[in-house]
C-alpha cells in the first residue's frame, strides 16, 4: 500500500507475476469510502502486530517458503531471517517427530481395517448400498 493509494493493494500471484491492484476500502452505494478518511482510519485504529512467537518449525517456514515471495525491499526483516543452527535442528526434530507419529497412525488405522474385516484398497461405501424398490 503506498501513500498515494490508501487503502489500495498490489497483490502478485509469485514473485515474478505482474502485480493487480485491489482495493479495499468499503463500497457503500457504489461510492469509495473518501481518501482522507482512508488515511484517517489506518492512522488511527491500526495497531502493530505483536512480534510473532519464537517457534522453530515457523521460523524455518517463513525462511524457506514465505521469504521468496517478499518483495526485495523487505527481505531484511527480521521476521524472514534464517534460523540459527539450533533452531534448524529443533525444527528437523520437531518434523521428524510429526511423521513417525503419522506413519504410527496410518499403521494403527490400517490394523483396525484389517482387524474389521475390510480391505483398505477399496474406498466405496462401508455399507453397501440397498436397491430401491
Amino acid at each position: 500500500m503506498t501513500q498515494e493509494k490508501p487503502g489500495v493493494v498490489q497483490c502478485k500471484k509469485g514473485p515474478d507475476d505482474e502485480s493487480i491492484d485491489k482495493d479495499l476500502r468499503r463500497k457503500v452505494d457504489g461510492v469509495l469510502t473518501d481518501v482522507v478518511k482512508a488515511i484517517r482510519m489506518l492512522d488511527h485504529f491500526l495497531d502493530d502486530l505483536p512480534p510473532l512467537a519464537e517457534k522453530a518449525e515457523k521460523i524455518a517456514e517463513l525462511h524457506k517458503n514465505i521469504r521468496p515471495y517478499v518483495p526485495d525491499e523487505f527481505q531484511a526483516n527480521s521476521i524472514y531471517a534464517a534460523p540459527s543452527k539450533e533452531q534448524g535442528e529443533d525444527a528437523k526434530a520437531a518434523q521428524q517427530a510429526r511423521r513417525e507419529h503419522r506413519a504410527a497412525m496410518a499403521v494403527a488405522a490400517k490394523a483396525n481395517q484389517v482387524r474389521r474385516g475390510r480391505d483398505g484398497e477399496d474406498e466405496g461405501h462401508p455399507v453397501p448400498k440397498k436397491s430401491r424398490k
